[in-house]
């Protein structure tokens, strides 16, 4: 695959690719994960998805949070489905076991593997290495996971790997290693462990231009409140707000303002609820005078 069709397939499902992200985006397609860094709201979660979009795969995502534990997004055994498999088959044990040794009740029990396939919960990185499809797995806010859960994601990394034990090890097939996309708000610091095993990718905030050409690209606007929602939110990202609004929070204040401005009791002051959301940062921008005129966006 060509860089220029990565660029175009990007384009074409809404994200807008510069020379660094359709690079950054080639190697994540050729099996080196990709760490993705930013302010919030800059698109690093949009890149991920929309990749799943151009190029067919299904994405899955894994949020993190404080207090994530490995087990629910590596893998985890069902424990229920044991304890009734147990019961199940109860009878049948105590016969089989009737006048038996310790040691030949042992190699009984031996033969029933209550930690095989049929018992695993396969949780979205096992999922993502089974090997039934290929997918575009997305590690979204990996900085606000623990250092543990970190440190337990480098097998995984390092090879598409996965060492499950009394199973076995798990690998991606040839040609089906997933998509791996991490994304980052600068948090915590990542260890350099995690650093040396991908990619670096970080998205600066945007122009004014990129801005117009994204909103051009996903809302369903005029030019002219286009270029005045563009203004607006290249001005925000200096003032010193709690919050900076993100470009997808841009793009749904672009559509009201299309289906509101006809409305003649609208007035612009009061959509600031779409962009801004907390009470000193409606304020701030308000003093700020940077909203557009209502005349000026007919």
């Amino acid at each position: 695959m060509r860089l220029s069709d990565i660029r175009k397939q990007l384009t074409k499902n809404g994200y807008l690719p510069n020379d660094e992200i359709v690079m950054a985006a080639y190697g994540a397609l050729h099996g080196v994960p990709l760490l993705v860094e930013s302010d919030p709201g800059q698109g690093k979660t949009s890149l991920a998805l929309a990749m799943g979009q151009a190029f067919g795969l299904s994405v899955l995502r894994v949020q993190f949070y404080e207090g994530l534990t490995a087990d629910k997004i590596l893998y985890d055994y069902n424990y229920q489905r044991q304890l009734l498999s147990i019961q199940a088959i109860q009878s049948t044990l105590a016969k089989n076991l009737d006048g038996k040794t310790i040691n030949e009740a042992m190699d009984v029990a031996k033969t029933i593997d209550f930690y095989g396939k049929d018992f695993l919960i396969r949780r979205p990185v096992l999922e993502s290495i089974w090997g039934e499809q290929r997918y575009v797995l997305l590690f979204d806010e990996v900085d606000k996971a623990s250092e543990e859960l970190e440190y337990t994601l480098l097998e995984f990394l390092d090879d598409f790997s996965l060492s499950i034990p009394q199973y076995g090890t798990v690998k991606a097939k040839e040609g089906m290693e997933p998509v791996v996309v991490l994304t980052s708000n600068n948090y915590r610091d990542l260890s350099d462990a995690l650093k040396r095993r991908c990619n670096y990718l970080y998205l600066p905030r945007k122009t004014k231009e990129e801005i117009v050409e994204i909103l051009k690209m996903k809302a369903e606007a005029s030019p002219t409140i286009i270029e005045g929602v563009a203004s607006c939110l290249y001005q925000l990202q200096s003032l010193c707000l709690k919050q900076i609004p993100s470009i997808s929070e841009g793009i749904t204040w672009a559509s009201y303002l299309q289906k509101l401005m006809d409305d003649k009791d609208f007035n612009i002051a009061d959509s600031l609820c779409m962009l801004c959301k907390n009470k000193e940062d409606q304020m701030r921008v308000r003093d700020a005078g940077i909203l557009p005129n209502i005349k000026d966006l007919h």
